[in-house]
């Protein structure tokens, strides 16, 4: 692993030159997020190294002999790390009527004393849209993650898992129609496959799922600064490694989500002015147990060079905080509470701030055993040049009891490094996909940034 990377590394030394000269290579393919570098400090972060065959056979065992039995749990470790993230390649091909993107980005991590901890993670994306008629366009996705940490690849509060192997990959469909030029109806099909490198078969069976459903969505321009959109769905979320006849693993039947699920709610969006932005959602879910409700409300004001939000939500793990209909990824079945808030800007022409917090409560006491838990970010810009920016960042976790160590645990990741930009000057400025100012803005040039409803 320190060979592959010191070879990846020089190669990637190697490029700014071609990227002074805004050189992008192959037609289409260019690069849209900068060359990150960093080293620091992982406290508190937990490493199954367990057997899987004995963790089978302690937890196999009576009640009232486990207590004597080797502790299988994973261990809670610190060390040091090396991280090296390579530009995002992206391959653009568009028309007037279609658009094609595909996308990938190779991340190397390096433990200076857990070497068995070493890993490469990756994240690749494919997108296709077509206009059929001025007024009719179809789009599909597929998005494949896999890391060792999915805790921080996938920024999950929910659940503060074990560094293991994890997959996911999600694939979105949509057609979308106008009838005129203020309402949109479109349906949509979301299917995602996820994977949680656990040997235990009592786990496995919890974390490792496929979630797929369908929805109606209905979008209308009340006025220019006032839209609603009511959406219905119908999903389904289903164990991968269902019981099979002479099957040896323990296998739970009372399982409520494996039965069709059905939702409905209403958002509301303000934009009060250009620097206010208030939604209101409500709705229901119905599961085979009776009804649950859910609710999300936020508020989005522009103070200066500086955006705050907050919010509130109540909803499946899987709807909360969702870019689809419903997200993905492990613990996706159980309901929360969840509070968030968000503190981003440039205090000056070269530097740029990012603090951001979700505190939630578990309220239907599944698979994660957790009744709090917490996530917090900061982060810190400086421009040193109009290509090199470096940064610190600071990661927190905390639950107030986790379960795979059945105590509270608290994970710190602290990081400084730097960002070396390799694309070309127009994509930089008019390439929509580029990330390359996505915390500090060029420093002649605005930012070019998220809007609020899709932080």
């Amino acid at each position: 692993m320190k060979k592959l990377l010191l070879v990846v590394l020089l190669f990637s030394m190697s490029i700014p030159s071609v990227a002074q000269q805004g050189t992008v290579g192959l037609n289409g393919l260019k690069f849209v997020a900068p060359l990150q570098f960093a080293i620091g400090t992982d406290n508190n972060f937990l490493v199954d190294r367990t057997d899987p065959n004995q963790k089978l056979l302690v937890l196999s065992l009576s009640p009232s002999v486990q207590p004597g039995a080797p502790d299988i749990r994973p261990k809670i470790l610190d060390d040091k790390f090396l991280m090296l993230t390579l530009p995002r390649i992206a391959y653009q091909n568009d028309s007037r009527r279609h658009e094609f993107t595909i996308t990938w980005v190779p991340e190397f991590e390096v433990y200076k004393q857990n070497p068995d901890q070493n890993s490469m993670n990756q994240e690749a994306t494919a997108a296709f849209g077509y206009s059929i008629t001025r007024n009719l366009q179809i789009a599909a996705a597929d998005n494949f993650v896999t890391s060792k940490d999915p805790a921080r690849a996938l920024s999950n509060v929910f659940l503060l898992l074990p560094r293991s192997r994890y997959f996911e990959n999600s694939i979105h469909g949509a057609i979308d129609y106008q009838p005129n030029q203020v309402t949109n109806i479109g349906i949509k099909y979301d299917n995602s496959y996820s994977k949680f490198g656990q040997g235990d078969p009592f786990q496995v069976r919890l974390l490792d799922s496929i979630s797929s459903g369908y929805s109606l969505v209905f979008t209308r321009m009340l006025r220019p600064k006032h839209r609603i959109k009511a959406t219905y769905s119908f999903f389904k979320v289903k164990p991968i490694n269902e019981q099979e006849e002479f099957d040896a693993g323990v296998d739970n039947d009372d399982r409520d989500f494996v039965h069709p699920i059905n939702s409905g709610s209403v958002e509301y969006r303000w934009s009060m002015n250009p620097n206010t932005v208030v939604e209101f959602s409500g709705g229901a879910i119905k599961l085979d147990t009776g009804l649950n409700y859910i609710f999300r409300g936020n508020f989005h004001r522009r103070i200066a060079n500086f955006w705050v939000g907050a919010g509130y939500t109540r909803s499946l793990a899987f709807q909360a905080g969702a870019t689809g209909v419903f997200a993905q990824g492990v613990v996706s079945n159980g309901f929360y509470d969840i509070i968030s808030a968000r503190f981003r800007g440039q205090p000056s022409r070269n530097t740029a701030v990012l603090v951001e917090a979700t505190l939630t409560r578990d309220v239907s006491g599944r698979i994660t055993d957790s009744t709090q838990a917490a996530m917090g970010r900061v982060r810190l810009d400086y421009r040193l040049s109009d290509r090199t920016v470096v940064f610190g960042n600071w990661d927190a976790f905390q639950q107030s009891r986790n379960v795979y160590v059945a105590a509270p645990l608290t994970r710190n990741r602290f990081s400084v490094g730097f960002e070396f930009s390799l694309s070309s000057e127009a994509d930089r400025r008019a390439n929509r996909l580029n990330e390359d100012t996505q915390y500090v803005a060029l420093t002649d040039h605005q930012r070019r940034r998220k809007t609020p409803e899709d932080n």
